[in-house]
């Protein structure tokens, strides 16, 4: 069941309904909110659901353990073998099979190894996260193991179940049994996320997918060298909207369930370098690399070039979780090279850079560095990526000078400008939520009901649900 479907709409309103109805009681709250997300989880399949109750077992047991021998190697190993073992079984043994194959078949040896038919469960991705949290903070000895039906429900929370953001074992706990009654929080801000979330994913991610991106990706070979690169700008746009929309819709729905998310984007295309892109871009998912893999790695403790190498497995391994495929760990090499680099200039050149117009080339540069690697990131395939550069590098000026030339043109103005539209869009919010809380859903359901009405038909999937 989408977010976005009139199913979840009026399901949730009901929910919700019954939700407050049950304020006085936080058990009975979280028994209901375990119960939706455990029936959204069977919505998509019923063997995702016993996956799901399997791993909490599993991690729940693996926490008292944790406790009893706080800090323990053996404790980590086995929070280490847990996560290998099933993103390997879910995710990886398809990949990894075939390029042992390949490499035997190399050698001059012919075998076919098995390789089990299983389906990747909705969510795996991210309550595996959340689950190394947790068991890492109980051995730091920074939290207490948590009662099997808090955990569940920690591991479980529909709103950041299906794509994230990837929630902190403290933080989302604390919320689980907070010391006084919930409320509802910010319920004009909220309102205000979702409308935002409905404008990013029904009108601009569905319009930018069927317009500039999915035909150009397909079949890149049918199309100029200058709508191939119009496509490579849109997808930058589109992942954007897609993503961070579906963020701002479970901030908001989490906050009509007194819930808060951790902040996952921060204007993204204003970064002046990959550093500062990685602080803006998918916040929850970095720090929980930076923290849990990187610093463990030994972070940039032993010299420059040890630094730079644990930066490239980081990243690379965040490529990696995003899929099976060569392609994503290109984007991932792409990025921890490049932050490698811009580590390095910082060495001999002065920062920040203080020569007019520094500031426009160096968030230009950093766009157009992130929008070259999310080439191999939606690419289906190794070669359909390569066809793509093979295409832009054929741009001309007679093409520039084209209809889709000024379209170009108006891509880069746009992320030119982002920074001066952020802070006028920022404004307008402001102005919203000073209205009176009464009045305030009327405008708003309007304007929300002529975009769905405006957009492209069907519902808009969610491009990190297949993480």
């Amino acid at each position: 069941m989408s977010f976005l479907s009139i199913e979840f709409g009026l399901s949730f309103t009901l929910f919700f309904v019954l939700y407050w109805s049950l304020c006085w009681s936080v058990r009975l709250q979280n028994a209901l909110l375990l119960a939706a997300s455990y029936g959204l989880v069977a919505s998509f399949s019923l063997n995702s659901l016993y996956v799901l109750l399997g791993y909490t077992v599993l991690v729940y047991l693996l926490g008292r353990l944790s406790e009893r021998y706080p800090g323990r190697r053996f404790s980590y190993l086995l929070v280490l073998l847990l996560v290998l073992a099933c993103f390997y079984l879910f995710k990886y043994q398809e990949f990894f099979v075939a390029g042992m194959q390949g490499a035997l078949a190399s050698a001059g040896i012919d075998v076919s190894l098995p390789v089990l038919q299983v389906l990747v469960p909705i969510g795996l991705s991210f309550y595996t996260f959340h689950s190394v949290s947790y068991l890492v903070s109980i051995n730091r000895r920074e939290m207490p193991s948590a009662s099997l039906p808090d955990l569940a429900l920690y591991l479980a929370f529909f709103p950041s179940l299906v794509a994230g953001p990837v929630n902190r074992a403290a933080h989302m706990l604390a919320q689980i049994r907070p010391q006084a009654i919930r409320q509802v929080l910010e319920p004009q801000r909220a309102l205000g996320l979702i409308a935002l979330a409905v404008v990013k994913l029904f009108f601009c991610s569905a319009w930018l997918a069927s317009e500039w991106v999915d035909p150009v990706f397909e079949t890149p070979g049918g199309y100029s060298p200058e709508q191939i690169l119009l496509s490579v700008y849109g997808y930058s746009f589109l992942i954007y909207f897609n993503f961070s929309g579906y963020t701002n819709l479970v901030t908001g729905i989490a906050l009509f369930l007194g819930f808060r998310l951790p902040d996952n984007f921060n204007a993204p295309y204003a970064a002046h370098n990959l550093k500062e892109f990685w602080g803006r871009w998918h916040i929850s998912l970095s720090l929980f690399i930076r923290d849990y893999v990187y610093i463990p790695l030994g972070g940039n403790r032993r010299g420059v070039w040890r630094g730079n190498l644990n930066m490239l497995l980081a990243m690379l391994i965040s490529g990696l979780w995003h899929g099976a495929s060569i392609n994503f760990i290109i984007w991932g090499a792409l990025h921890g090279i490049g932050l490698a680099l811009y580590k390095a200039s910082t060495y001999v050149l002065p920062q920040p850079m203080r020569w007019p117009g520094a500031g426009l080339v160096a968030r230009l540069l950093t766009f157009h560095y992130v929008a070259f690697a999310w080439i191999f990131f939606r690419a289906t395939t190794l070669g359909d990526a390569m066809d793509m550069l093979a295409g832009i590098g054929g741009l001309s000026i007679e093409g520039l000078f084209s209809a889709t030339g000024l379209l170009l043109l108006v891509s880069v103005l746009y992320v030119a400008a982002y920074p001066q539209l952020l802070a006028l869009l920022r404004q307008l919010s402001a102005a919203t939520t000073r209205l009176p809380w009464q009045f305030y859903p009327i405008p708003l359901g309007v304007f929300v009901s002529l975009v769905i009405f405006a957009s492209q038909s069907g519902v808009p999937g969610f491009i990190y649900a297949s993480f």
